[in-house]
């Protein structure tokens, strides 16, 4: 394949992505707490990305706390958010992350990469690359706007 071939595969596949996790999002509960809801468009590494998502805050709230704390941690370690923020603009080799990020070792890199991808955060679409999947990217940029929100109020 072309490599202008594998971009509009890439882009195919983040926009299926994309819809698919639309569709096997959970409907939300209508109850007496509201709605929360977060999404928009926006064009990252040459894909473009379209969201949007609504809970009921009450759902929230009962969701199993490790499991969400899981992904918390996973993305909460200055290390590993810095390879989120790398990762969400697309597809990366080892070896350009390591570099970019000024790594030695592969090996700690390698452990960061281990507990995103437990996470959800982080998979393998090929090997010795990595990427935010495509039904994480907004979430991603959520749990970003979501910090920088904190921040900015105290």
């Amino acid at each position: 394949m072309t490599d202008e071939t594998d971009d509009r595969l890439l882009a195919l596949e983040a926009r299926v992505a994309a819809l698919e996790a639309q569709i096997a999002a959970p409907t939300p509960r209508v109850d007496g707490s509201g709605l929360f809801t977060y999404g928009g468009q926006a064009r990252l590494g040459g894909y473009e990305w379209s969201w949007e998502v609504a809970r009921s805050p009450e759902w929230l709230m009962e969701q199993p706390s490790a499991q969400l704390a899981t992904v918390l941690a996973a993305a909460g370690h200055p290390a590993r958010f810095e390879i989120l923020k790398l990762l969400v603009t697309g597809p990366r080799p080892i070896a350009e992350l390591q570099a970019e990020l000024g790594l030695a070792s592969p090996g700690q890199l390698y452990h960061h990469l281990k507990t995103l991808t437990a996470a959800g955060l982080v998979d393998q679409p090929e090997r010795g690359v990595y990427r935010v999947p495509p039904r994480a990217v907004f979430p991603v940029l959520a749990l970003a706007a979501a910090a920088v929100d904190v921040l900015h109020q105290s």
